[in-house]
């Protein structure tokens, strides 16, 4: 067998055994949502969930404002495209600062459909550590908090789907790779 050929059905068999493995589900984080009640991520399984790192005090209106009005617009054009339920899960990048009550006040102030949405504040550490995962970091420098933007957009079995860099994203995408994996899983 010429060699170039051996080489593509080896890359061919990788390529379908990767696709044939599960992907595992998104690592739990316990906190306190927005009306300090305890959370937990696993809790939310049987929902599409789109996960977001914010702070409530940034000052920067193209970053966390921009990604909390991105959030808003999922939600509503989820509910109109959408039958599958939707959860928007709001991790804070400043657990010292952002209270459940100021968590509650900031999605108010966005207008998010609070029923469907969790603001999520609690130990630093198990914060960092979700969102390390995902390579998001925010540390401290002054006073205010430095960080990278990513949302993730999660199957209802809790599986990572997709990955949006920075505010680099629209609501349209999310709601079209949501029903892209719908028609896969069906």
């Amino acid at each position: 067998m010429p060699h170039f050929l051996f080489r593509f059905r080896f890359f061919l068999g990788l390529v379908l055994l990767a696709g044939s493995l599960s992907a595992a589900p998104i690592p739990d984080l316990k906190g306190t949502d927005q009306l300090g009640r305890p959370f937990t991520v696993h809790s939310l399984k049987g929902s599409f969930v789109l996960i977001s790192f914010v702070f409530s005090s940034c000052p920067m209106p193209k970053m966390c404002p921009l990604t909390m009005r991105l959030n808003r617009k999922v939600q509503t054009l989820w509910k109109k495209e959408m039958q599958e339920p939707l959860k928007l899960l709001i991790v804070t990048l400043d657990p010292s600062g952002d209270t459940p009550q100021i968590l509650k006040k900031y999605g108010e102030r966005f207008q998010l459909d609070l029923k469907n949405s969790f603001l999520v504040t609690g130990n630093p550490q198990a914060l960092s550590d979700f969102g390390s995962a995902f390579n998001v970091a925010g540390w401290p420098s002054g006073n205010t908090t430095v960080h990278n933007l990513k949302t993730i957009l999660v199957s209802p079995a809790l599986e990572e789907l997709k990955q949006y860099k920075e505010n680099e994203w629209g609501p349209e995408g999310v709601v079209q790779d949501a029903k892209a994996w719908l028609n896969r899983s069906r």
